[in-house]
């Protein structure tokens, strides 16, 4: 029997075919692969926020400190990636599946002189909620303040007050406030986030407003929301949304500026605790 070799007509039909089939299914196996980076990151912040607890269990209630300086060593900072190690055993669970290596937190303090413990964590894709954990970073150039610890039992909104979530490290700024430690939409142009009673939650970037939102600033808080995700469409496009870390990098910020709606100050600032006048990291303490 002789055997018929295929047209081109027939091949060029079944090419189409073929790349229609890839049109049509490579942003569902796209889509498929986020989702799964989501529910692991939804999962690695759940652990964080598991060593969080079982860390306030063996002092009294009291939350670490997002970073501090290490005793007698001046340049040598312990960060609350440091203070949970013991409880996590694995560095890992701080790096988003969907942030490469991390963000550089060792990079971070380099550029500003210091740098992290013996063995200290590195590489992180989770920010602290700078308000809610505290920091003194006493005696360093022009540090007159500090930010105390919290006691969890003290918290009014466990429920809404978050603890870490997925955030971008400004590079090449000349401090360590707040405002430099953003919210990063890396999942489907939305965040990762665990609060302080351990449950952690997927937000699109246009609902994280709506955390907290229903409890007012007391007067005298510096503020006018607890948690704000503003646009930018001047250095972000139509949308407003910077989702890239060039984009988060080139927008301004400042740590003063408030309006009365929110839409200015910081970007992307998710540190406060609801119910108190902390509505980011304020320095409240006067250093020693």
């Amino acid at each position: 029997m002789k055997r018929r070799a295929f047209t081109l007509i027939e091949l060029l039909v079944v090419i189409a075919i073929i790349a229609i089939l890839a049109a049509i299914l490579f942003p569902v196996f796209a889509q498929a692969k986020d989702a799964a980076k989501k529910t692991q990151s939804i999962s690695n912040l759940k652990q964080t926020g598991t060593s969080v607890h079982i860390y306030i269990a063996d002092y009294d209630d009291v939350l670490p400190q997002a970073a501090y300086r290490q005793s007698n060593v001046n340049n040598v900072i312990i960060s609350v990636y440091d203070i949970l190690q013991p409880y996590m055993k694995n560095k890992q669970i701080l790096i988003s599946p969907a942030d490469g290596q991390g963000q550089s937190w060792k990079d971070r303090l380099t550029g500003l002189g210091l740098a992290v413990s013996t063995g200290g964590v590195e590489r992180a894709s989770y920010i602290p909620n700078l308000g809610l954990f505290g920091e003194n970073l006493c005696g360093l150039a022009g540090k007159t303040a500090y930010t105390p610890v919290s006691n969890h039992a003290g918290l009014q909104e466990p429920v809404n007050t978050i603890m870490f979530f997925d955030g971008y490290i400004r590079k090449s700024f000349p401090d360590l406030n707040f405002y430099t430690f953003m919210a990063f939409a890396r999942h489907a142009d939305g965040v990762v986030i665990n609060f302080a009673d351990s449950h952690a939650k997927y937000y699109k970037w246009s609902s994280v407003n709506s955390i907290a939102n229903d409890i007012p600033t007391p007067t005298g808080s510096r503020a006018p929301v607890y948690y704000s995700w503003r646009v930018d469409t001047a250095n972000c496009g139509t949308s407003g949304l910077c989702n890239t870390e060039g984009k988060l990098q080139s927008v301004p910020i400042a740590s003063t500026g408030y309006t009365a709606n929110g839409t200015a100050g910081p970007y992307n600032d998710l540190h406060g605790i609801p119910g108190t006048n902390i509505t980011d990291s304020e320095d409240t303490a006067t250093c020693p």
